[in-house]
């Protein structure tokens, strides 16, 4: 008899029909004929028939596509309960022993699963990163999306499908204040702000940025200086002297 093979199915051990057919030594269009009568039992019955085969495909030596079941371990249960002899015996101790290999390879993070099976499952998991990935992007690409946030979810994209950063995040902005927030501070008009930050060059990029804002009396764009709050200190230098 050949071996059973165990695989996960989105998330649910189960055996192909055709090994269960070539271990028990039977044809496998008789097994199928068996199962779906189980089956329609179960349906019947209101109970899930998925609970215990699952209807799938394959392709066989001619490319053509057959029909075959998964066979959950709730599933073997009712094949082996309806065999006698040495052949229900032997097909029980496989299957029990594969289902009992399968979980404990997974509780205890075993690497011996078979090759193939490994890199099926390193491609789910491939696969979801991508569309993580690419929720992110579409969100970025939103022509309402503030430029800055943009480079954040692009950048979050970029980790998530490579693994580590790739893209750098935007330097986080200090906070600046207008000439009349500093002025309030420090008990000073606005104008008096910039005449002393003029006066001892305080408009530089230690101290704040320039901004492009609407004047306050026209629909014009001007240029307006904001400050970093450590423009303070020599603010209050400035006006001790």
């Amino acid at each position: 008899m050949n071996e059973l093979t165990v695989i996960n199915h989105n998330g649910q051990f189960v055996i192909d029909s055709r090994e269960v057919a070539e271990m028990v030594g039977k044809e496998h269009k008789n097994l199928l004929r068996d199962i779906k009568g189980y089956a329609d039992i179960l349906t019947s019955s209101s109970l899930s028939s998925l609970d215990f085969f699952i209807p799938s495909t394959y392709k066989d030596a001619k490319g053509e596509t057959r029909p075959c079941y998964l066979l959950t371990r709730k599933g073997c249960d009712m094949v082996a309960n309806k065999m006698t002899g040495e052949k229900g015996v032997l097909f029980t101790a496989a299957y029990v022993t594969k289902f009992e290999e399968m979980e404990r390879t997974i509780k205890t993070g075993s690497k011996s699963l078979p090759e193939v099976k490994q890199k099926e499952i390193e491609a789910r998991y491939n696969n979801s990163l991508a569309r993580k990935a690419n929720v992110l992007l579409k969100i970025a690409n939103s022509p309402d999306v503030n430029p800055r946030y943009r480079q954040i979810l692009q950048a979050q994209a970029s980790a998530i499908v490579a693994g580590k950063p790739l893209l750098p995040l935007p330097e986080a902005e200090q906070r600046t204040y207008s000439a009349e927030e500093i002025g309030k501070m420090l008990g000073i008009s606005a104008n008096m702000v910039g005449r002393l930050a003029k006066q001892h060059n305080l408009k530089t990029e230690q101290y704040g940025k320039w901004y492009h804002d609407k004047s306050k009396y026209s629909c014009k764009e001007v240029e307006s200086f904001r400050y970093y709050e450590s423009v303070i200190p020599e603010l209050e230098k400035a006006l001790r002297h």
